[in-house]
Parts: structure tokens; C-alpha cells; sequence
């Protein structure tokens, strides 16, 4: 009789997809396995149930007066008889599969890794190109928040210790302090007019807060400006201490971070119009920061390139502020360059 593969096509896909499913969002986010393993994983223990199963299904098969029909060894060894057989096993286990996929009414199959529209414009453009792989980002956004901000909506206000980070993924928004604008905050997507009332005025990029990043000390002051929304800002806020610890625990989480800050430093020179001198300034900046991450990639300052950096700022009349404003971007502080070696965290 085909009933009983009923019963065990029904099982054996009841318990593989449910069982794959959890382990799918559960262990595979945490762990960064694939559906197919997931999937995997939940037909095995689909199959090691099923050999328990197997006789709890055949002795309800026996109690229900579905016995197997007295045939005799000659009638059991026909051909024919043996293809009824089969026929009956793969119809019954069949219909038994189908049935056991009514989980799949119910599951969501949104995988919780997946990104959404904004996270994967984000990702793309910041931290795709610096090699955070998908699951590091994933597990970053997860301690982050989605936060909009309408025209003229105050972003951050001034007068309070500033603890987070934002990073603008669109939209734009300006810094004032004492009613004047200052500069101003945009992300890749800007409407025509945004862009024109924020090209009047210095750019710092897309990061607010990320200061604090490279020198804690800021957050012994309270913050001084107030930053508003010019038009709909859509930003990502985190805590500067989650962001901080993911800094910490994922080399390129790090690397990504001190890219975008370095050149967020970059842009706010370059936007910055002060005719041909200024301009040489930057071009004289850029190469001496180009210049400085070669002799900082290895953690250590050694008197010959020490003595390299300290001719060319000699030339290029590289100010101990912009010195500092460079190490910065590098995750570098004064001390650490005075002693010649990079303190790694605790």
C-alpha cells in the first residue's frame, strides 16, 4: 500500500523545511553558511527523525487495517506485482512530499541577511570597495538604526556630548553655529537644488561624529554646532560605542571606516574655493597624506622615514594641525607618532 510513504514523504519534508528554516536564520546569519547548507543541515535531521519515525508510521498504517495484501512468494516475485510496488512507494511518498510543504504557506522566505534597497546602496558604495564581506556588514547595520529627517529638522543639537555617529546615505544637511552655516553633511544622492545651496559652503562628506573615532578626547566638550536637514535626509545612526567595538573586533569594518573619514577630509579640501592657493595646498596635502600612509601601513615609524616626513612638511608648509588632522584619518594620534610605534587596542 502506498499510505505509509504518505506518512513518511509528509515527515521527512515537514521536518527538513522547518528545521532548515531555523537553521537558515539562525546559525547561517551567525555563522555565514548558505541556504543550500541550511538546507543541507535540515535534511539530515529530517532523515535521522525519519528512521524514528519509520515504525510509529507503519504500526498507525497496521492500527488503521492497512495491512499488506496476502500474496504468496510466487505473486510477490512477479514483475508485475513489483512494479505495482514501486508505483504505489512513489505515488504515495509523492503526495506525502507535497503535503509536507504546507510550512511554506506560513514561512516568510525573506532571509534576515538579505539588505534592503538602502543597505545594499550603502554597502556598495562604502564598503564593498574597501572588502567588508557581506556577513561583517551585516552583523554592523544590525546595531544601527534607519532615521529620516524632513527640511529644517534638527539632526543633532548643539550645547550636549555627542555619543553617536550618522553616516548620510542621501540628502544633505548643514552645520550652523551661531546662526551661521559652516558646512555641510551630504550623501551620494542629492536633489539639483540641494546641491547647489550646499556647493556655497564648505563639505565634510557623509560622516557626522566620526571625530570621535580617531580622538576620543572630543567628547569631553559638548558639541558646538547645530546640524539640520536642508531637504529629506535618510541616515544610519549608531551608538559610537557599538560602532566603536565593531571597529575593534573586524580589521576591515576598521579599514572601511578610516577610508571614508580620510576621505571625507579629502573632499572638505577640495570643496573648499579659495582660488589657485588653495588648490596648490590641497594637491600638496593629498601627497603628503598618499606619502604618510605608506610609512604608517606597518605600525611602525622608522627614523629614515621619519626624516622623510618631516622634510616634506618642511616643503609643502604642512601645519602641525593638518599633521594631526592626518594622522587622525589613519587612526593614528600624536603621541603614537612621537613614540614611533601604533598601540594596538586592548
Amino acid at each position: 500500500t502506498s499510505i505509509p510513504f504518505v506518512g513518511f514523504g509528509f515527515a521527512d519534508n515537514f521536518i527538513m523545511i522547518l528545521a532548515g528554516d531555523a537553521i537558515d536564520n539562525t546559525i547561517g546569519i551567525k555563522m555565514g553558511i548558505s541556504t543550500l547548507a541550511a538546507a543541507g543541515l535540515g535534511n539530515l535531521i529530517s532523515d535521522v527523525c525519519g528512521i524514528s519515525l519509520g515504525e510509529f508510521v507503519e504500526s498507525w498504517s497496521y492500527r488503521l487495517g492497512l495491512k499488506n495484501p496476502a500474496l504468496s512468494p510466487e505473486q510477490l516475485n512477479q514483475r508485475r506485482t513489483r512494479w505495482i510496488k514501486s508505483l504505489a512507494a512513489i505515488i504515495g511518498i509523492s503526495i506525502g512530499c507535497i503535503l509536507g510543504m504546507i510550512p511554506l504557506l506560513f514561512l516568510d522566505d525573506h532571509k534576515m541577511v538579505f539588505f534592503s534597497d538602502e543597505e545594499s546602496a550603502l554597502y556598495e558604495e562604502l564598503f564593498l570597495k574597501n572588502n567588508v564581506p557581506p556577513m561583517a556588514f551585516f552583523s554592523l547595520i544590525r546595531n544601527a538604526t534607519w532615521r529620516t529627517a524632513e527640511p529644517g529638522d534638527v539632526i543633532v543639537s548643539p550645547g550636549v556630548r555627542f555619543q553617536k555617529v550618522y553616516i548620510i546615505r542621501s540628502g544633505t544637511a548643514i552645520a550652523y553655529r551661531d546662526g551661521k552655516a559652516l558646512f555641510s553633511y551630504s550623501g551620494k544622492k542629492m536633489s539639483t537644488e540641494s546641491e547647489e545651496k550646499a556647493s556655497r559652503i564648505h563639505k565634510r562628506g557623509c560622516v557626522i561624529g566620526g571625530t570621535a573615532l580617531v580622538d576620543p578626547s572630543v567628547l569631553d566638550s559638548p558639541y558646538k554646532n547645530e546640524v539640520k536637514a536642508l531637504d529629506n535626509v535618510t541616515y544610519l545612526e549608531f551608538t559610537l560605542t557599538d560602532l566603536a567595538k565593531s571597529m575593534h573586533e573586524d580589521k576591515h569594518i576598521r579599514a572601511a571606516m578610516f577610508s571614508i573619514l580620510y576621505k571625507d577630509l579629502i573632499q572638505g579640501l577640495r570643496s573648499n574655493k579659495n582660488r589657485g592657493k588653495q588648490r596648490k595646498k590641497e594637491r600638496k596635502l593629498d601627497d603628503y597624506l598618499n606619502v604618510m600612509e605608506a610609512v604608517l601601513a606597518d605600525g611602525l615609524v622608522h627614523p629614515m622615514e621619519r626624516s622623510i616626513i618631516m622634510r616634506m612638511r618642511a616643503k609643502h608648509q604642512i601645519t602641525d594641525s593638518e599633521h594631526s588632522q592626518c594622522l587622525q584619518s589613519f587612526g593614528w594620534s600624536d603621541e603614537e607618532w612621537l613614540q614611533g610605534i601604533k598601540e594596538m587596542p586592548k
